[in-house]
């Protein structure tokens, strides 16, 4: 593999922004390709289909969560990196690097004893329906381990972003994905030399395909961009650069856990109906992943572009390469929403041949289509945000989204508000129960348009924290 680093304080910006979405765009495409891949092949299972889909996406959020700690240093190190990169200091790169060997280490260790050890408990706080309960914990077993060879793939990735190669990671994250792709069935089945695992099957070919990523990412690290290979030197802790880090890392991992935390919350309202609006939220978020790559995409690719011509105070740059990632994002989330308005239910059917969850499926994809859109546009000013290194404002954004908007509005709408005591006997009985009345039938689905109204609440804050200005201050500097 060749390194391919760019100078993106020159050129086109909305040449330089699709040249590094696009890479950026594939990979994330293939690693969401992990969990749909499951979630497809567990939905072909001849018995137990629905309850096979409904444990694996039981653990998406709780492994979001416990992910999100180590999130806040992935984005400390583009932003760092891209800055450094556009300053032309080429050794505080390496500095960079080096401590973030430390603190992988600390990051993953903590990771594993903490989730592995809480993970009964925490599968009990979620409501877990009992009869998927035992495959469930089974099945988070094998994938938390997993997460720490991801983690460390997607560390390198950063790296690799902030300096302006997207290629590289793009490639590793194919090869790992498409391992996966073809021992998936494979185990889940009992397909040539593997025993019949069903759902356990998943979880091993995952692990496997993030430990071969991992490794190809270190490889790739000593070989192809030896520009940020620490030296002994480097790995030795270095207080100031390790509290630059954390100046970042700890308002982006706050953020992103409390977010993540957020999901787990409405994972345990979504529990409590059964096995077919489980499945009916799952599938509706892995699809809408997928059409939220571009805009996942070219935020990563703005955050590269933003950090880079900030460290070399090219800010009127940085703002122009905003307003065009935001028309980009717009006219391609416009054409992927339409899709899914008219086509959600067959999108659905693709993954599950059940009725039930392919008819309520299809009215939920109405809703999420304007949910994509919206939050399509929260992903540029993140981008931004994180590409300054101000990750505090990312950190407001998503702790409101989630938790001043959406989890609030989900129990308010559903009705379930009413159970809390301090609600259901006071003066604002009578305006709660007003409020529920247009879902008293089907109560759940408060959640997919409380997803709508916080997203468009949350993107007319981001845009004006972005107002401000605040974000055009370069982090090196200071």
């Amino acid at each position: 593999m060749k390194s391919r680093q760019t100078d993106l304080t020159r050129g086109n910006l909305l040449r330089n922004l699709i040249q590094l979405a696009l890479p950026i765009m594939a990979s994330n495409l293939v690693q969401t390709l992990y969990t749909v891949t499951d979630a497809f092949w567990l939905g072909k299972l001849a018995e137990g289909a629905r309850g096979a889909v409904s444990a694996v996406g039981i653990s998406f959020p709780l492994i979001f969560f416990l992910q999100s700690f180590g999130f806040g240093f992935v984005v400390s190190g583009n932003s760092l990196i891209a800055q450094y990169k556009g300053a032309g200091l080429t050794e505080n790169i390496k500095k960079v690097t080096g401590q973030y060997v430390l603190i992988m280490v600390v990051v993953a260790t903590v990771f594993l004893v903490a989730s592995l050890s809480l993970l009964d408990n925490i599968l009990s706080w979620l409501r877990t329906p009992s009869e998927i309960l035992d495959v469930t914990r089974d099945y988070m077993s094998i994938i938390i381990p997993a997460q720490v060879f991801m983690f460390i793939v997607i560390c390198i990735q950063s790296f690799y972003h902030g300096v302006g190669d997207t290629v590289v990671p793009m490639k590793i994250q194919m090869i790992s994905v498409g391992i996966n792709l073809v021992i998936d069935p494979l185990m889940i089945f009992g397909i040539w030399i593997f025993p019949e695992m069903g759902v356990l099957g998943a979880a091993y070919a995952t692990l496997f395909a993030r430990f071969i990523a991992a490794i190809m990412a270190v490889i790739s690290l000593v070989t192809v961009h030896r520009e940020l290979l620490p030296s002994l030197k480097d790995i030795v802790p270095d207080i100031k650069m390790l509290k630059k880090i954390i100046g970042i890392s700890i308002p982006a991992s706050f953020g992103q856990s409390m977010t993540s935390f957020g999901f787990v919350v409405l994972q345990g309202f979504v529990n409590g109906y059964g096995t077919v609006v489980i499945s009916t939220h799952v599938l509706s978020m892995r699809i809408q992943s997928l059409f939220m790559m571009p805009a996942m995409g070219l935020s990563t690719a703005l955050s590269a572009i933003i950090g880079q011509n900030l460290g070399a105070r090219e800010v009127q740059r940085a703002k122009e390469s905003v307003g065009v990632a935001l028309k980009l994002v717009v006219s391609i989330m416009a054409v992927g929403g339409a899709t899914i308005f008219f086509f959600g239910g067959l999108i659905i059917k693709v993954f599950i041949d059940d009725p039930a969850v392919i008819e309520l499926g299809a009215q939920v994809m109405k809703i999420t289509c304007f949910t994509s859109l919206i939050f399509s546009i929260i992903f540029v000013f993140l981008g931004v945000f994180n590409g300054s290194g101000h990750t505090k404002s990312t950190m407001v954004i998503n702790i409101a989204r989630l938790w001043a908007f959406r989890i609030p509005l989900v129990f308010i709408l559903s009705g379930a508000v009413m159970n809390f005591w301090i609600f259901g006997k006071s003066p604002f009985e009578g305006f709660f129960s007003f409020l529920a009345y247009p879902l008293r039938e089907r109560p759940f689905f408060a959640l997919w348009y409380s997803m709508l109204i916080s997203n468009i609440l949350s993107a007319v804050w981001a845009y004006m924290i972005y107002r401000k200005g605040k974000w055009q201050k370069a982090i090196i500097h200071s």
